[in-house]
């Protein structure tokens, strides 16, 4: 499916098999696109959309940063940093902008914002126990953006690792009282 004929709806972020970190984003069922972590614990991922294809490497620990290069390339074509509270900007190469921001007082759906401060990409989740799924949608703002496919996996990748933080922070808390 093309990913211009998706924007403007509700796609779906689904883990296939449990425990394996590789995710589908589809719309009515046909594949979109892929996100698949290279080790089961590790922070460099894949995403490939339409015909992009490229990698997410998180470092540091409080202060962190997601770097996004084309596949097969060590050039940064975007830099994500990320505040103490999950909010962040994103940079691109070109010099384009994007903030992440949670877009309600829960923060259980998130946005990328453009510089205008209207949303380009919202995801909700992940939610699920052992297979974990969302919801992301691109608003028709985004159609025919070169960076729309590269927003929509980034988005995911970084609930899926504010998720696994979480996560751990309930293990050590636990573990701890």
């Amino acid at each position: 499916m093309n990913l211009d004929q998706t924007v403007g709806r509700e796609l779906e972020w689904r883990q296939p098999e449990t425990f394996r970190r590789f995710y589908q984003l589809t719309c009515n069922g046909s594949e979109v696109a892929t996100l698949r972590f290279e080790k089961r614990s590790g922070l460099l991922a894949t995403g490939e959309c339409g015909n992009g294809k490229w990698t997410f490497k998180r470092t540091g620990f409080l202060s962190q940063r997601v770097s996004v290069c084309e596949a097969g390339s060590d050039t940064d074509l975007a830099i994500f940093t990320r505040s103490w509270n999950g909010k962040g900007s994103l940079v691109f190469s070109s010099g384009r902008r994007y903030q992440l921001r949670p877009t309600n007082f829960w923060a259980t759906e998130w946005a990328f914002q453009s510089e205008g401060e209207s949303p380009v990409v919202t995801v909700s989740g992940p939610h699920g126990f052992f297979k974990q799924g969302g919801n992301t949608r691109a608003a028709p703002s985004a159609a025919g953006s070169p960076e729309t496919p590269l927003l929509l996996l980034l988005i995911w990748y970084l609930r899926i690792l504010m998720n696994d933080d979480a996560a751990a922070g309930t293990v050590v808390v636990a573990c701890s009282g």
